[in-house]
């Protein structure tokens, strides 16, 4: 059930009037969950309940804390490894593409979502479960549950347990989860879906000249960006309006002006995950320069192979490992000013982006080297003004900076100040106004099948 689709709004609407109306809701949203993975299929759903029903049986009679992590380790990356590289497995070769849609839907981010219980409860940084309803809730709660944020237990589980003993939250400024929503949708229907066309029509083959390369890079750039955090805004606002409170996964990372700020405000869940069960474990930073080198370049590859069983992924993460330990390198020996830094950093970044977008390892090279050869930076005959190109790609960036300002404390001031019918209607109405624009072209959330 995607998001931008007039039968999740209809979900997300009851929900709210039985979480509004019931003493205990726990188990409507529960339903509810399961009618918006019955949309994925058979299949999907019932991968994703038996890995729910596995998890919970670790928990329940693996109690030794060693063997309760080899289990849920050989569970959940063992699924993910089946699925997402059966055809590297198999012999079938690397994936074609940065996309795949024979995934059972969300599977990476709800296995590690489960995994990274089992750590915690291992930890004692969060007590378990109390009841297979709750475990069943806090992994299968619809707005998070096929592209993340991947909530950690320490701070989603006790919002879980405090529904199931009929505390729930008070509903507040309703306002501002509309508000998320309609963001959100507008990031995804009339940002990232106008962008769509174009992208695609530029990677469809490496292209003739530096112009478009640059053009195709920038555009998907801003295309993942407004399509994945377009998923985060609704989805956090979903939660909100629904009593229950989501981690921020974006805080405008093309702001950012190195790459360690980077992924402090890019699909933040993610980044934090790698480096809490898999940078941190394997050393960090610790021992001798040439092993903390290798610790950061094989954890950022290893998050590049968990987008997908392509080469391309993996020389996407490596890369940002390079470019992180560069940069660490150089600490305090060398400073750029402000109005060099931010545009070499996001040349950086959108020049990673094209392994990321690249069907192929051969593809990508094609790409760059057309990107670097500035000789051959000519207009094709027939393509829009460069003038007019310009604007448009000065446009989003634009709209980018005010989303920083937008996210700021004085907004929710003020959406606190206009809470009330007029402003959730005008909300809501402008959302499934969003939602039933015409589409030529139906778009997927990018990250729905990672």
């Amino acid at each position: 059930m995607p998001f931008n689709s007039l039968a999740f709004l209809i979900l997300l609407f009851v929900s709210w009037l039985l979480v509004v109306r019931l003493r205990n809701p726990a188990y409507a949203l529960i339903a509810a969950s399961m009618v918006f993975y019955l949309f994925a299929g058979p299949l999907d759903t019932t991968v994703f309940l038996v890995t729910v029903l596995l998890n919970w049986l670790i928990q329940r009679f693996v109690v030794t804390p060693r063997w309760r992590i080899t289990a849920a380790v050989v569970l959940n990356i063992g699924l993910i490894v089946a699925f997402k590289y059966k055809n590297l497995i198999f012999g079938g070769g690397m994936a074609g593409s940065y996309t795949d849609t024979g995934l059972p839907l969300g599977i990476s981010f709800y296995c590690f979502q489960a995994l990274a219980y089992h750590i915690d409860v291992v930890r004692r940084e969060t007590p378990p479960a109390r009841s297979l309803a709750s475990f069943f809730l806090f992994k299968s709660f619809f707005p998070q549950l096929v592209a993340g944020p991947i909530v950690r237990a320490p701070q989603f589980l006790p919002q879980i347990e405090r529904l199931f003993s009929g505390q729930k939250r008070r509903m507040r400024l309703i306002a501002y989860g509309l508000s998320l929503c309609l963001l959100g949708l507008f990031k995804k229907v009339v940002l990232a879906d106008s962008i769509a066309p174009i992208v695609d029509e530029i990677f469809a083959a490496p292209p003739s000249s530096a112009y478009l390369a640059w053009l195709g890079a920038v555009l998907f750039a801003f295309q993942i960006y407004f399509d994945f955090s377009g998923y985060s805004d609704i989805a956090i606002g979903a939660a909100y309006l629904l009593g229950l409170r989501l981690p921020i996964n974006f805080r405008t990372p093309y702001m950012s002006t190195g790459p360690r700020e980077f992924w402090q405000s890019w699909h933040i869940s993610l980044s934090t995950w790698i480096r809490d069960y898999l940078y941190i474990p394997l050393g960090g930073a610790r021992g001798s320069w040439l092993r903390a080198a290798a610790v950061l370049v094989g954890s950022m590859a290893l998050a590049g192979l968990w987008h997908g069983a392509n080469g391309t992924f993996v020389v996407w993460g490596a890369g940002w490992g390079l470019y992180i330990l560069i940069c660490r390198s150089m600490r305090g020996r060398i400073t750029l000013p402000l109005l060099l830094r931010w545009p070499l950093h996001m040349a950086i970044v959108i020049l990673l982006w094209v392994l990321f977008r690249s069907p192929s390892f051969d593809f990508a090279l094609q790409y760059l080297a057309t990107m670097l050869d500035f000789s051959s930076w000519q207009v094709p005959t027939g393509a829009v003004s460069p003038w007019l190109t310009g604007f448009g790609v000065a446009s989003l960036f634009v709209l980018h900076a005010t989303e920083y300002r937008i996210n700021r404390r004085e907004t929710l001031y003020l959406l606190r100040r206009w809470n009330g019918p007029f402003l959730w209607g005008l909300c809501v109405g402008l959302s499934v106004l969003l939602v039933l624009l015409p589409s030529t072209n139906a778009n997927p959330f990018i990250y729905f099948r990672f």
